[in-house]
């Protein structure tokens, strides 16, 4: 099958989950024999013109997209933004499009012109897939009218032998590895601090390590002398130590809002390492089992602390490493995900519909 995957920005110029996961997936379905067509980039002279009229390069990628689309002449085209499902629909090429966020009315209100993208694109294309049964129901929310089975849920995979279980329990003063964009408010470096306070007062050794991209001064000019004091800012560092990240440290803390899987958890899991996350979108279906870690309410800072505090004693115990990367195998992708994929690319092949045909959603 010859498949196209579609996306503004590339791994590793861009270390975000969505872009390990264009990256992963091209590499998993090359592998398998498939012909891989990669189309990304944002065009700058689009770009320039469109950012006067506040466009973003997500915005307009569609039209630097559509010409290689054109030429590709793929079998599917699989968009993981909504100019590229437009575009691709727009070439009569199948498309499947991949919300890799967690959409909300909230989010949508502050740019509504990414709200009309959005529904376009849903209504588009032959088929729609979230990244977690969380971020599905955020579709189905948004867009009421989309048919019940033209949504489903398609979640990114690991690549386990990139990062292999540190079998020993975690001992030693508390580590907590924060690797998310230090910058991004929504990724919850502030939360992460907050609760820090907390911990220190029950493990005052412990640790928070700043191992994600972005500048996590902002964040840490609103904390505490104490807090800052037991901080150690990483940066993103290369991409060969990242696994060795995850294996040494206790836990793996993400307290992110609007999740809608998190690659970072399940890597995490894979090395062996427990995980604490919020109890919202994907991580509720990744850490749903307590053997791996804990779930801490949304704006509750008392109990993500508990939950720190519970999980470093659960990573001290023998049995926890091999429990998650157990957990963790359920996104392989030779096992699941990668076949998955292939299932549904066969699928969205076989429905080919026209343009002229019956869209996803309702009158």
């Amino acid at each position: 099958m010859r498949i196209a995957l579609a996306a503004p920005y590339s791994w590793p110029e861009v270390r975000r989950g969505g872009e390990r996961y264009l990256h992963d997936l091209a590499g998993w379905l090359s592998a398998a024999g498939h012909d891989v067509v990669q189309v990304t980039g944002t065009g700058r002279r689009v770009h320039r013109w469109a950012a006067r009229r506040g466009l973003t390069p997500v915005d307009t990628f569609g039209l630097a997209a559509w010409a290689p689309l054109l030429r590709a002449r793929c079998d599917v085209v699989h968009a993981l933004v909504p100019s590229a499902a437009l575009a691709a629909r727009a070439t009569g090429r199948p498309t499947l499009y991949t919300m890799l966020g967690l959409p909300t009315v909230e989010h949508f209100g502050r740019r509504p012109f990414d709200r009309q993208l959005f529904e376009a694109a849903v209504r588009r294309s032959q088929l729609v897939t979230a990244l977690s049964p969380a971020a599905a129901a955020a579709v189905r929310a948004v867009v009421p009218a989309v048919a019940p089975d033209a949504v489903r849920v398609l979640p990114p995979g690991v690549r386990t032998d990139r990062f292999p279980p540190e079998p020993a329990p975690r001992t030693g003063p508390p580590r907590l590895l924060f690797p998310a964009d230090a910058s991004d408010p929504r990724k919850g470096l502030g939360t992460a601090l907050a609760a820090l306070d907390l911990v220190l007062d029950r493990l005052p050794a412990t640790r928070l390590l700043v191992a994600g991209p972005g500048d996590p001064s902002t964040a840490l000019a609103g904390a505490s002398e104490r807090v800052r004091a037991a901080v150690d800012v990483l940066g993103v560092g290369q991409l060969t130590e990242v696994p060795q990240r995850y294996r040494a440290a206790t836990l793996t803390l993400l307290p992110a809002r609007y999740e809608a899987f998190g690659l970072v958890l399940v890597e995490s899991l894979a090395s062996g390492t427990p995980a604490v996350a919020l109890a919202e979108g994907g991580p509720l279906h990744v850490l749903d089992d307590p053997a791996t870690g804990r779930l801490a309410p949304v704006g509750d800072v008392v109990a993500l602390a508990d939950a720190v505090v519970e999980t470093v004693e659960l990573a001290g115990r023998p049995g926890t490493p091999q429990r998650c990367a157990e957990r963790a195998s359920a996104w392989g992708w030779d096992a699941t995900v990668g076949p998955a994929h292939e299932a549904v690319y066969a699928e969205v092949l076989a429905n080919r519909r026209t343009s002229g045909e019956a869209s996803t959603v309702g009158p």
